[in-house]
């Protein structure tokens, strides 16, 4: 089915509309919270080569970091002009689960003012569709994508576009509030090469922030480019959404899925020699990046050569052998991330089933350090199962790490059907009604997901003293605190170590609070010595009086005139468009460049 879809071309598709005098269907797809999505920049190229339909896309809200970015009365106003112009006979939502109510009330508008058809897919239909199926948590869609979503959703237009029952495809559930509809999945896309490639700058895209619309692609503008190579993980860590896959997908497919190096190099290829392209780096989103060898022997020379640009990728510490790191470096990777979660191998082990010793992690990060790789390592904190003693085992172990640290440093939190979180529940460092609160998850996973240094002790966690141990990890991973001083405040039994032990915790809080999370990527940023999210930059960007002073200054700072005029012409030209289009007034869609 993908190939057919994948074989019909714009011009054949508007030639046979015309031969056949079909009525042209339009279909949207919304994506919240992430301009990087790969299923709607996917799976919109997919519905638009299916003969007689009209695919668009619309991005409702960027997700920021520690931000409650909360949609406006405005923004649900642009968003409502969009879809009653399209009038779509279907409308897909992808879904993160933090934003089941945002999603909720999409639905709610989406039924208000068009007759369409409501689709919900993504992580939480997946996960719990017997809970995503009902009324009143999607409020009023009418079916759900359990599991992969390309075959099943081009059956589902084809179908409806010509009239049949589409009661019986692989992958929905529908509700017609009168009765369920439970269908089996079918088997995951074996070869990943047959879809299309993510799709960037497409006229047929919209993007809604800061109370206005435009149809640039912010993502275009990014100096990085996304993209994924593969679906699916090997390892099975509780903390992890990939746990999940492996039950929910058993029997249906491999587990892990890799498209190959050729299919790879083609998309960069199309993709950097875009007109105006500004991507200056490559990021490979995948769970964990190739580590089979053949496919590393190849992929190495060939991007090294064709491609050229530096590039991150993920890895598991178990995977990220020394002929790997050898075939990377060659290649020209300037990141490697990998997960150390944790200093203390009972935790790592026992609670998060995450396989690994963290004798094994030191001797690869001395190994990368041998090979001048930067690497970014990820850590849980926040952890109820923790102790005294094994945050002082993380403390210990970090003071190992070979220097500049650089972390991305996560409170850890607990999702609908997540292993760790079944297991926190039995435990009682949480209960089941405090998982299940959207609202409260949604304030969670924006407001706190990124680790920050609290004054008082959070309500579940049980001392003050385990507070202050996290805290003091926080300032160890931001380079602002010299590991002999640690080791004397934490470790000593001296007055002399209680006083510097409180000094240390009180300047973990000062810079946490008045600065803001540790932000990963960069080794150098405050003072040279780490980097940060600055607390109030959202603030101050999002205002214009502010933002433009503020970008020019940075820009100007760094030497970066050319980047300067890029952004002032940008800046200029939406401007314009902004005074030629009024909301309401736009005459066609192609007129919607920007609207406020």
């Amino acid at each position: 089915m993908i190939e057919e879809i994948s074989s019909i071309n714009g011009t054949n598709k508007k030639a046979a509309i015309q031969s056949t005098n079909i009525e042209p269907i339009n279909v949207v797809l919304i994506g919240v919270y992430q301009y990087y999505n790969a299923s709607i920049r996917i799976l919109r190229p997919v519905i638009d080569k299916i003969k007689g339909i009209n695919a668009y896309s619309i991005f409702y809200k960027k997700y920021i970091g520690n931000v409650y970015n909360a949609p406006t009365a405005k923004e649900e106003e642009l968003f409502v002009n969009i879809i009653k112009k399209l009038n779509p006979k279907v409308i897909g939502l992808s879904l993160l689960s933090p934003y089941v109510e945002i999603c909720k009330r999409l639905t709610y508008l989406i039924k208000q003012n068009t007759d369409a058809l409501v689709l919900w897919g993504g992580v939480g239909p997946t996960l719990e569709p017997e809970l995503h199926i009902q009324h009143e948590i999607n409020g009023g869609a009418d079916m759900i994508c359990v599991g992969e979503g390309e075959l099943a959703i081009t059956q589902l237009i084809e179908a409806i576009r010509d009239g049949k029952d589409y009661r019986n495809i692989q992958n929905f559930w529908i509700n017609d509030g009168e009765k369920i509809t439970k269908n089996p999945m079918g088997p995951m896309i074996p070869d990943l090469d047959t879809l299309p490639f993510a799709e960037w700058g497409h006229k047929n895209m919209f993007f809604i922030e800061h109370d206005r619309v435009i149809k640039d692609d912010p993502e275009l503008e990014n100096g990085i480019f996304y993209i994924q190579t593969s679906r699916g993980c090997p390892y099975s860590c509780n903390f992890c959404i990939e746990s999940t896959y492996h039950n929910i997908y058993d029997g249906l497919g491999k587990r892990v899925r890799r498209r190959s190096v050729e299919n790879i190099l083609k998309e960069l290829k199309t993709q950097l020699a875009r007109p105006g392209n500004r991507k200056k780096r490559v990021d490979f989103v995948d769970e964990v990046f190739g580590s089979n060898a053949p496919w590393i022997d190849e992929f190495a020379p060939r991007y090294k050569k064709e491609i050229g640009l530096p590039f991150y990728a993920k890895y598991h510490p178990k995977t990220l052998k020394p002929a790997i790191i050898k075939r990377m470096v060659e290649a020209g990777i300037a990141y490697i991330n990998f997960g150390l979660q944790t200093g203390s191998d009972y935790i790592r082990n026992e609670v998060y089933e995450r396989p690994g010793t963290k004798a094994e992690a030191l001797t690869l990060c001395w190994d990368l350090k041998k090979h001048k790789v930067d690497v970014v390592y990820d850590l849980i904190l926040d952890n109820d199962f923790e102790t005294k003693d094994t945050l002082k085992e993380c403390i210990e172990f970090i003071t190992k790490l070979p220097k500049p640290r650089c972390f991305n440093i996560s409170s850890l939190k607990h999702f609908p059907g997540y292993g760790l979180t079944e297991k926190a529940i039995k435990a009682g460092h949480i209960t089941r009604e405090e998982v299940g609160s959207w609202h409260d998850q949604m304030l969670s996973t924006t407001t706190e997901w990124k680790f920050r240094p609290r004054w008082r002790k959070r309500k579940k966690t049980r001392t003050n003293q385990l507070q202050r141990l996290n805290n003091i990890i926080f300032l160890m991973c931001g380079n602002h605190v010299e590991d002999s001083v640690v080791k004397y405040a934490v470790f000593g039994k001296s007055l002399g170590s209680k006083i510097a032990f409180h000094y240390i915790n009180l300047k973990a809080c000062i810079i946490g609070n008045l600065i803001g999370p540790i932000r990963p990527y960069h080794n150098k940023g405050f003072f040279n010595r780490g980097s940060w999210n600055w607390k109030w930059s959202y603030f101050l960007h999002k205002r214009r009086l502010t933002a433009y002073p503020l970008m020019a200054i940075k820009l100007c700072l760094s030497g970066e005139f050319k980047e300067l005029m890029f952004r002032v012409n940008k800046i200029i030209k939406r401007s314009f468009n902004a005074k030629r289009v009024k909301p309401g007034k736009a005459k066609s869609l192609d007129e919607w460049n920007i609207m406020e």
